[in-house]
């Protein structure tokens, strides 16, 4: 799988096109800070350092990454990194004004979940939760419907394109060999290829 098919492959799961600034950074790669950026702002209780949530905040993506990606036979987003990667990429390398936007969503979803007491839910009713948000029509859930699109976006991509999934759960070559354009997805273990 190469970068521009997990970006379809998002739009498809989510249901919606991936943002621009979200794409760009996927098909582009990540990259160090550049030098003077501002340093983490806050530590949750693993000793993680956060570089845009705060402590609490970056419990609630957890928790948002597990109910959307739970552990199963494969590992679940924050398992392999999702949170701390979401984390990283808006406090550090996605373009300011999505960031700014993300940050406006954020909030309103934040305020919705907690409203609706997410923390304390069983894993059934939170996907419930957040397909219902996902999927509502009422214009005073705009904002949160939007954010909870981009972040199910984000969590995507990052768990497909982690080194976890890529090596022991997809099909994963360092070094190409011999290009053979027709073969049977048999001889792969029916696996999608790995970035």
């Amino acid at each position: 799988m190469n970068r521009r098919e997990i970006l379809r492959y998002t739009a498809w799961l989510t249901g919606t096109s991936v943002a621009a600034p979200l794409a760009s950074a996927v098909l582009t790669g990540c990259s160090e800070a550049p030098p003077g950026d501002a340093a983490p702002s806050a530590t949750p209780a693993d000793g993680q350092l956060l570089h845009f949530f705060s402590p609490k905040a970056f419990g609630l993506i957890t928790e948002i990454a597990d109910t959307l990606l739970p552990r199963t036979d494969s590992p679940s987003a924050s398992d392999v990194g999702v949170p701390q990667t979401l984390d990283t990429m808006l406090g550090k390398v996605l373009e300011q004004g999505y960031v700014e936007q993300f940050q406006r969503l954020w909030t309103d979803l934040e305020t919705a979940l907690t409203q609706a007491n997410f923390a304390s839910q069983s894993q059934a009713e939170r996907e419930a939760l957040l397909s219902q948000l996902e999927t509502s029509t009422d214009a005073a859930q705009a904002s949160a419907r939007d954010a909870m699109v981009m972040l199910k976006q984000q969590v995507v991509i990052y768990y497909l394109t982690s080194e976890t999934i890529g090596e022991q759960y997809l099909n994963y070559l360092p070094i190409p060999g011999e290009y053979k354009p027709c073969i049977s997805v048999d001889d792969v273990d029916n696996k999608k290829w790995a970035i």
